[in-house]
């Protein structure tokens, strides 16, 4: 069996990567997905816009894992592209009531609650291994109900890396880590915000933070680096 470090290479993504959140073992008894308990090892690996939840045996070899989709606008093109209707896999869209009073908000599927010693994450995901390309008879609902960790700072970076990042959020990273890109920090206000006051007025935090990333003591976007 391959070591899990060459199954997240697959998907380009790395533990040293800047865009990584977390990185811990769970126990088993500590996580449900789907209902069910894996056995073994599992290891947590949360980025800015995808977790990777493996289970893995001695020496770090892969035995089993998912990925799961944080970021609407991924799911929607990962469905697109796959020709899957989300009520096919009984993937819910959650925000019906705004899109009932404006048709031109686009559909979002993460759901992430947190309760009192559980955080429960609801969205789009697939097994993965050592190939790049997925019959579209894999995408499911996952489910998972995740125990809330006691370490204060484990629990907050878990949080992030299972949990879609905010407006804010995402402002900090384009400055922080320089892994958001313009067009992605425009489709989550598009997608998040009705059109008036509440967008303008965002875009405007935006341009004003991207603004400031040009002087010399900040960071440049990614497509924007030499």
């Amino acid at each position: 069996m391959s070591s899990y470090h060459r199954i997240l290479a697959v998907f380009d993504r790395s533990v040293q990567a800047k865009s990584l959140e977390c990185d811990y073992d769970i126990h088993p008894w500590e996580i449900l997905i789907n209902e069910e308990r894996w056995p073994g090892k599992i290891r947590l690996v949360g980025f800015v816009d995808v977790f990777f939840l493996i289970c893995y045996s001695s020496d770090a070899r892969f035995e089993q894992g998912i990925i799961i989709y944080k970021d609407d606008e991924a799911i929607r093109s990962t469905l697109h592209n796959a020709g899957v209707d989300s009520k096919d896999i009984n993937l819910d869209i959650v925000n019906k009531v705004e899109r009932q009073k404006d048709n031109k908000i686009l559909e979002r599927y993460f759901e992430f609650k947190s309760g009192t010693i559980d955080y429960t994450i609801t969205s789009l995901g697939h097994d993965i291994g050592l190939k790049a390309e997925y019959p579209k008879s894999s995408l499911k609902k996952y489910v998972i109900k995740l125990r809330k960790s006691s370490n204060t700072m484990m629990k907050k970076r878990i949080r992030r890396g299972v949990n879609q990042h905010s407006l804010l959020d995402l402002m900090q990273d384009s400055i922080r880590l320089g892994v958001v890109t313009h067009a992605e920090m425009t489709a989550k206000l598009m997608s998040e915000f009705f059109v008036g006051t509440a967008t303008d007025d965002a875009m405007k935090k935006y341009l004003e933070t991207f603004a400031s990333m040009n002087r010399p003591d900040t960071v440049a976007l990614s497509n924007d680096r030499a």
